[in-house]
């Protein structure tokens, strides 16, 4: 993963460059590992506990009012036990109403610039893997609390799509079901995914504008998934199980890393084994009849920390990476059918991830070297996407273990706080800097953010570590350079005109399910500000019940990355992408610490300011479809010997196992019709006289390539559609078809299609 931006692109870094990522949790017990050289090696742990309510849309003033639900340090009402004839308090009852949901959320996967690397030519060309929105709902009946958690595969959640899904919920159910208290959006940050979806003008630089296209796709997909888990909502439990997965993520920034108080790395690394967090957590949530405390399956969430970037910046296919890999391949373990009202859904949550890889890196000179399961392999098929397989097997099977082993329940409150913060105006306390009282600053960027993460470098010429005096002493903003102390102002996003290029008002939010805490974090966090943060939440709910805390990373908003204060000194990428001065750590543990105080006590988060909403003020917007044709003609009724849907290279007569099948076809442009849960090819099986499909092009197995032919102005377009043989095929006749739609030079839409002539399978 080693871009090569031009200068002007390395502004749109924030989008999160060349990420990689870190990992953290922490439980009531230790966890103990150990390693190998051939794969990730796991050994399990176990533990769990119990909390409170909701607030409503953000003003300068406050929430809305508590419910006056259970907080754990009071004495709660009572619920009837069935299972034991008794009666157990609030904060003890782990009868909930569970509901899971998935929908697609895949935008035009073709000639729209991918999210995560901010390269301009790394343009889609088509589709691995679709992306998903994941939803669980857990409703608390005994305390009259519910929460709401989503993992989406994107590479960020941008704010504009965190206001605009509350808006809809609103509309929909009212504002006293579901509002900014108890909704978490989650991304996976996968890298390969499709840009365009914020409403700040930084993310939106590497991708020349906005998309109203892929920000309406994953809008109404999260929309459609938290209303559908809403529907599936019925008796249920959820289970907790946590353990190592060792050999499976690899700090990325070890010289920043090593900054850190030697006692704390010492202690971190004793509990993980290593410089990343190897903790894996896993939710199990069963269908249960009303009272009872074991039932059916009905889906899995689980966090682990590893960026999303298994699939480098040469990848041109939309795929939702290692974590999409592991929830595919769960999600078929348990039966699921992505076309069946309610199928098995395992989400693989991101969670402390800014500085820690899935691929190990080794620091050295000139630059370093990343080392991915595919690189080496003497097997052409091991391809870049391939490791993602590699790393989404490892997630996949250790969370499956976990799963198995989930035997604790949950009990208590399902609950939610949240405050927006003006993060360019706080001021922290000494309790949380240690020393004085400070002040963050206007949000800027720094000149490390240039030479990009130690696995992908950005520009060549510049190296990280670049702090304020090593170059002439010269600042784009003076007024602004002494508050950032080490960091050498590159770009200043906050006081950009006419809005700020990146968000400054922000949610800090605090979620109890139980025992658990979920700490929905709007940014990126180092593993050691990972660990820092979850000590701080589990600190104000001391005396909860509350014994577990996770970092649900990239969550409700993205403002880059937050490290501690001493990596923040040495100014590497991370670092540099601190935005908000070397005190930003200490001023989210201060607010999320009262954002968990206000949970604690049953109380509603007041906000401290109120989030831009530039849903209206999207200059730039990245281009549409002219026409499309079957031939250089500009519309298809000129095309009296071509055909949209002519296959222009037919399949083999026969194939077999591991054998890749390609046909072509004439087609026109996916963003006609993003074809949200249905796809744009399927396999089909001739099944006694029956066409049955086999798979679609969510299914990984198969690869779904568009291209645009005779020069880039050009209204013709040819698919590749692909299918890789599985091993278990079922022999017998098969085809390949292609659906879509294309676009009259007057803007009408017109399905076409394209059937493959069949092929045997031995």
């Amino acid at each position: 993963m080693r871009p090569a931006l031009a200068l002007p692109a390395f502004l749109a870094l924030a989008a999160c460059g060349d990420a990689t990522g870190t990992s953290t949790e922490t439980s009531a017990t230790d966890t103990t590992a150990s390693t190998s050289t051939t794969g990730p090696t796991t050994s399990a742990t176990v533990a769990s506990d119990s909390m409170s309510e909701t607030a409503g849309p953000p003003t300068t003033s406050g929430g809305s009012d508590s419910d006056g639900a259970s907080t754990g340090t009071t004495a709660a009402p009572t619920s009837g036990d069935t299972t034991t004839g008794g009666e157990v308090t609030c904060d003890q009852s782990p009868h909930y109403r569970v509901g899971a949901a998935i929908r697609d959320i895949t935008g035009p996967s073709a000639e729209l610039v991918m999210m995560g690397y901010s390269m301009p030519e790394q343009k889609a060309e088509g589709i691995s893997t679709r992306l998903w929105a994941r939803a669980f709902v857990v409703e608390h009946p005994c305390s009259g609390t519910r929460i709401a958690f989503v993992s989406a595969d994107l590479g960020q959640v941008f704010q504009g799509v965190h206001l605009e899904v509350v808006k809809r919920l609103n509309g929909k159910f009212g504002a006293d079901r579901y509002d900014f208290d108890n909704i978490a959006l989650s991304a996976t940050h996968t890298h390969s995914g499709l840009g365009g979806f914020s409403h700040y003008t930084m993310f939106n630089l590497a991708v020349g504008g906005y998309d109203p296209d892929n920000f309406e796709a994953i809008v109404a997909g999260i929309v459609d998934a938290i209303v559908a888990a809403d529907a599936n909502l019925d008796h249920g439990v959820v289970k907790i199980a946590q353990g190592p997965l060792q050999d499976a993520n690899w700090n990325r920034s070890p010289q920043a890393y090593a900054e850190n108080p030697d006692p704390e790395r010492a202690a971190h690394e004793a509990e993980m084994m290593r410089d990343t967090n190897t903790a894996m957590t896993v939710l199990r949530f069963e269908r249960t009849g009303e009272g009872e405390l074991d039932g059916q399956p009905i889906g899995m969430l689980t966090w682990f920390s590893s960026h999303a970037t298994s699939v480098s910046n040469q990848n041109r296919l939309v795929s939702g990476d290692h974590k999409g890999l592991a929830s595919y391949l769960t999600e078929k373990h348990f039966g699921a059918d992505y076309t069946a009202p309610s199928p098995f859904v395992a989400a693989f949550a991101q969670s402390d991830a800014g500085d820690v890889s899935p691929s190990e890196v080794l620091v050295g000179e000139p630059k370093n070297t990343v080392v991915r399961p595919c690189d080496d392999s003497p097997d052409p098929d091991c391809d870049d996407l391939e490791n993602a397989v590699v790393h989404g097997t490892w997630q996949h099977e250790r969370a499956l273990e976990l799963f198995d082993e989930a035997g604790e329940h949950l009990r208590g409150p399902a609950a939610g706080r949240l405050a927006f913060v003006d993060m360019e105006n706080v001021t922290v306390g000494p309790e949380f800097t240690g020393e004085d009282e400070h002040t963050t600053c206007h949000a800027a960027i720094g000149f490390s953010i240039a030479a990009g993460a130690e696995d992908g470098v950005a520009v060549a010429f510049i190296e990280e570590g670049i702090v304020y005096g090593d170059l002439p002493k010269v600042t784009l903003v003076p007024e602004d350079q002494e508050c950032h102390e080490e960091k050498t102002i590159l770009l200043p996003v906050g006081r950009m005109l006419p809005y700020p290029w990146s968000p400054t008002i922000l949610p800090a939010q605090v979620l109890r399910l139980g025992g658990l805490a979920i700490i929905p974090a709007p940014f990126e966090v180092t593993t050691i500000s990972g660990r820092r943060l979850r000590n701080t939440v589990l600190a104000a709910l001391e005396g909860t019940g509350v014994t577990r805390a996770v970092i649900a990373g990239l969550s409700n908003g993205y403002s880059s990355y937050v490290s501690t204060r001493e990596e923040y000194a040495i100014q590497h990428y991370e670092g540099a992408f601190t935005q908000f001065g070397p005190w930003t750590l200490a001023a989210w543990q201060q607010e999320f610490s009262e954002v968990a105080e206000a949970l604690r006590d049953g109380v509603f988060a007041p906000h401290k300011a109120t989030p831009l909403d530039l849903s209206d003020d999207q200059i730039i917007n990245v281009p549409g479809v002219v026409a499309d044709s079957p031939c250089a003609l500009l519309d298809a009724i000129l095309c009296p010997f071509e055909k949209f849907g002519d296959v222009v290279v037919a399949p083999p007569a026969s194939a077999g196992p591991d054998d890749l099948v390609k046909v072509t076809f004439r087609g026109a442009h996916p963003r006609n019709n993003l074809r949200t849960g249905a796809g744009y090819l399927e396999v089909q099986r001739d099944d006694g006289g029956t066409w049955k499909v086999v798979a679609h092009d969510w299914d990984p197995e198969t690869r779904f390539r568009w291209r645009r032919t005779g020069g880039p102005l050009s209204p013709t377009s040819e698919v590749d559609v692909e299918w890789k043989i599985p091993a278990d095929v079922v022999p017998g006749t098969y085809r390949l078809v292609y659906n879509g739609d294309a676009k009259s030079l007057l803007g009408a839409f017109t399905p076409i299609s394209g059937t493959s002539p069949t092929f045997t399978v031995q």
